[in-house]
């Protein structure tokens, strides 16, 4: 009997085939497994070409969260958990950017305890992969007013204090740490980096005669990274935008990556602006689309106000419209410190948001949109909350690359309680829980949700 013969030889599959095969795979993790099965295959997935067309066809999956204390990965079972796990000795280490304020000049309040690690480098905004570094000490700092006379007149001066050290609102006597009255805009220390790849940009301060132009009390200053408007080259340009609230103006100081160089704007005030401008907290924002959108912390507003990136421009949209007009009235509401409205990346053509409303001890977020073409907000669903933390408390984080975020504490009065993030998929209203961390009852830090691609699907950002 004749053996039987051969097995055909394989035909190679050509790298166009196996690229346009490898760009349909679901997730970064099922890519980093073809690329681990062997040679032919890293090669393709490993190429410039490939990695451009994953990033345009997927969005980058969630890490987790960073804060003041540090990155917060997404824990089993959210998918990411795993890319997340294996990601987090970067994202969570700035080490690598130095330090630029010696510990010596860090004098640290007798009211706080000792953490023993002194002043260090926080985040404070995060987008397309790069991470807005601020020298700040163990507790955020802010731009606090004091008052106090001298002689028959009053003063008053900016003062950047630790957010633990008393503030005596009182109108004292002139306070003897003369060194502070000058705070102004050249005070801050700022970096940019990619944790991921260990790089970094640190940014010179704004000049003193550029800071000094306001010639106006500083009332707050919020740093924020523009969003990447570049053409996947080598080095991708990115832009810190630093808005600067005075008593009587706006003033915007510019640094983009390309001329790396201070600018300054200052922003038209009319009475509306001015207005609103002394309602909110300049942290809490959203971007969508080229914009900054600011709702207020606490309640509602009348509007909207709204920085162009592209213009450097502020507008405003009226918020009181349509359904928004019965959503402020409906009966039973609370507030306290929980932010109530989010601005989300929704539909082309339209304008989108949710609203946490707490009736009875229960929460559920209504989403409303404004179409281009319409003055009138409308609602478009209804989405109830996971009912455990009926009693307790929900707040949003926030929005980025087509989710709403929010966390919910069971804890009481405590002095520390365990939080629970949540995401929701703004298309199919899917609540998926991220992670769980531990935070100081009613000194609740900036979460900031963290995307990015693993490196082997990714260029440096910097």
């Amino acid at each position: 009997m004749d053996p039987p013969p051969p097995p055909p030889a394989s035909i190679p599959v050509p790298d166009d085939l196996l690229e346009e095969i490898f760009v349909r795979l679901p997730t970064p993790d099922a890519v980093a497994r073809a690329s681990a099965a062997c040679t032919s295959f890293r090669s393709v997935i490993k190429g410039r070409s490939f990695r451009r067309r994953f990033r345009a066809m997927h969005r980058p999956p969630l890490l987790g969260f960073m804060d003041a204390a540090g990155f917060h990965p997404a824990q089993a079972p959210h998918p990411s958990a795993p890319l997340a796990g294996a990601l987090a000795p970067c994202a969570a280490d700035f080490s690598f950017v130095p330090a630029v304020v010696s510990s010596a000049s860090y004098v640290r309040p007798a009211v706080q305890e000792d953490d023993g690690e002194g002043p260090r480098w926080r985040p404070c905004d995060v987008r397309d992969g790069r991470v807005l570094l601020d020298w700040i000490s163990f507790y955020p700092r802010s731009v606090h007013m004091w008052s106090y006379r001298e002689g028959c007149a009053r003063r008053e001066v900016s003062i950047l204090m630790d957010s633990r050290e008393p503030v005596n609102l009182n109108i004292c006597a002139r306070p003897t740490w003369t060194k502070r009255e000058r705070c102004n805009a050249a005070d801050f220390h700022l970096a940019v980096c990619d944790p991921l790849s260990i790089r970094y940009v640190l940014l010179p301060t704004i000049p003193e005669d550029l800071a000094s132009q306001p010639q106006d009390l500083l009332q707050e200053f919020q740093p924020v990274l523009a969003p990447c408007t570049g053409d996947d080259s080598e080095e991708v340009p990115f832009k810190v935008i630093c808005i600067a609230r005075y008593q009587t103006k706006l003033v915007l100081f510019v640094f983009p990556s390309t001329a790396r160089q201070w600018s300054m704007v200052e922003s038209p005030i009319f009475p509306s602006l001015e207005h609103m401008s002394c309602l909110y907290d300049m942290s809490s924002f959203d971007y969508v689309r080229g914009s900054f959108y600011w709702t207020d912390r606490h309640d509602w507003s009348d509007h909207l106000m709204v920085l162009d990136t592209r213009t450097l421009r502020f507008s405003t949209v009226d918020l009181l419209t349509g359904y928004h007009m019965e959503l402020r009235s409906l009966p039973g509401q609370s507030f306290d410190d929980r932010r109530p409205n989010a601005v989300v990346l929704g539909r082309e053509g339209a304008l989108e948001m949710f609203s946490l409303v707490c009736q009875h001890g229960a929460f559920a977020l209504y989403h409303t949109s404004l179409q281009n073409n319409s003055q009138e907000w409308k609602l478009e669903k209804i989405i109830q909350l996971p009912g455990q933390y009926r009693d307790y408390s929900i707040s949003t984080i926030g929005a980025a690359e087509g989710f709403l975020f929010f966390r919910g504490a069971l804890g009481g009065l405590g002095s520390i309680e365990n939080v629970d993030c949540y995401s929701m998929e703004v298309k199919t209203y899917g609540i998926t829980k991220v992670c769980t961390k531990t935070e100081k009852f009613l000194n609740r830090r900036s979460a900031l949700p963290y995307f990015s691609f693993p490196p082997l699907l990714s260029e440096p950002t910097i």
